[in-house]
């Protein structure tokens, strides 16, 4: 088969975790097939090309780098191209798929933004327009696809409350951790960062953004540094260099918070981390803690339990979903809750020992092998020479 990837639209973060998994599995599961992926020029994202296979063809561009240019590539360029190549199969990763594509798609939606509003707080009324607009525009290509595929059951749920239509077609793939190093590169900065912390030390692995909800999580702090006063929270912050100034007022918020508590002793900034370094952190701290308010998957929680770092979680659809009984859980918007949980935790051997046996036990279910074997097979059934053919 020859399949188009489509990756305009994919700039960073989990997104680009997913890609880069995919791009590297995709071709070892289907040695045989052909790979056509379009990305952004590198000077668009904030990642480095993928490693790649010598049956996958990168092809990059600057089209789509607004909201509607990325329309028009979408409709209409992409479409050109497609003929051009003889594709079987478009795979849309970024959550917009064509009105009227030209051969099968499917279409990978994860903007959780578009169907759920929790912790958003900047500019909601013309947040909310702009919402809207995508969520239409996802919801139109959803429509013109074969499969549409979720990362939890409960985006899902949610995408058909808004499109009761895409019952049947949508199905759900959870995203994976990402593939360990077998040597594995942690700057020195890292390691003795990390390491030189008192302990315990609860780590959250997040980008920043409201709905992560780091402000409650610092607002637990206090309490718990009564019960641990040499308890260490990590976060995977930047602390020093900001890619922009949303990101620069975030950190300010967050070192204003901590100050106004009286916490930022127990507060460390390790930076942004790479792949390596994320498992390296998570295998040296104690408790995994994700207060996030809306995922559309929850990468820390599947990277959390395949580095046996035990996880406290939001009490919301999502984490368990992909923790089920690898994790205790807390109201997220609750400071006492947070802190209650994780102390309990902390106090609690034999819950330790479950939970990181429960976690050995599902993490299998986020491996990308498996996964990408999941995707290929819903191209076999769906590209143009599967048995279902190409959509009316």
């Amino acid at each position: 088969m020859n399949i188009v990837v489509d990756a305009v639209g994919i700039r960073g973060h989990g997104g680009a975790a997913v890609l880069c998994e995919l791009l590297h599995w995709l071709p070892n599961v289907r040695p045989d097939w052909l790979w056509h992926v379009f990305l952004f020029e590198r000077n668009l994202r904030e990642f480095d090309d993928p490693l790649i296979s010598d049956r996958v063809t990168i092809e990059y561009t600057r089209c789509g780098n607004s909201g509607v240019a990325r329309l028009s590539w979408t409709n209409f360029k992409l479409q050109k191209r497609l003929r051009e190549i003889g594709a079987d199969l478009i795979f849309s990763v970024a959550n917009i798929g064509a009105r009227r594509p030209a051969t099968p798609q499917v279409v990978l939606v994860h903007q959780l933004n578009a169907f759920f509003s929790d912790g958003s707080t900047q500019g909601p009324f013309l947040n909310c327009l702009r919402m809207s607009f995508l969520r239409r525009q996802i919801l139109a290509g959803a429509k013109a696809s074969k499969v549409v595929i979720v990362q939890t059951e409960g985006m899902r749920n949610r995408m058909l409350q808004f499109e009761p239509s895409l019952a049947g077609r949508i199905q759900v793939i959870p995203s994976g951790y990402r593939t360990i190093s077998t040597h594995p590169q942690i700057r020195k900065e890292v390691r003795e960062t990390i390491l030189s912390s008192s302990r315990p030390r609860l780590i959250y692995i997040s980008h920043p953004s409201e709905h992560k909800n780091h402000l409650n999580l610092l607002r637990s702090l206090p309490i718990m540094i009564k019960v641990w006063p040499s308890l260490k929270l990590l976060l995977t912050l930047e602390g020093n260099q900001f890619q922009n100034k949303r990101y620069a007022s975030f950190i300010a918020e967050i070192r204003k918070t901590a100050i106004a508590l009286d916490v930022e002793k127990n507060l460390i900034l390790l930076g942004i981390l790479k792949m390596d370094e994320v498992y390296y952190a998570l295998s040296n701290c104690d408790v995994m803690v994700f207060p996030s308010l809306a995922e559309s998957f929850g990468l820390g929680l599947a990277e959390a339990m395949a580095a046996g770092c035990v996880i406290a979680a939001s009490n919301l659809p999502y984490a368990h979903n992909v923790a089920g009984d690898a994790a205790v859980y807390f109201d997220p918007k609750d400071p006492e809750s947070i802190a209650s949980t994780c102390l309990a935790l902390l106090d609690n051997p034999s819950e330790v020992a479950r939970l990181k046996k429960e976690g050995e036990r599902l993490k299998s279910n986020y491996s990308y092998a498996n996964i990408a074997e999941r995707f290929t097979r819903v191209f076999e059934l769906h590209g143009a020479d599967g048995e279902e053919g190409c959509h009316p």
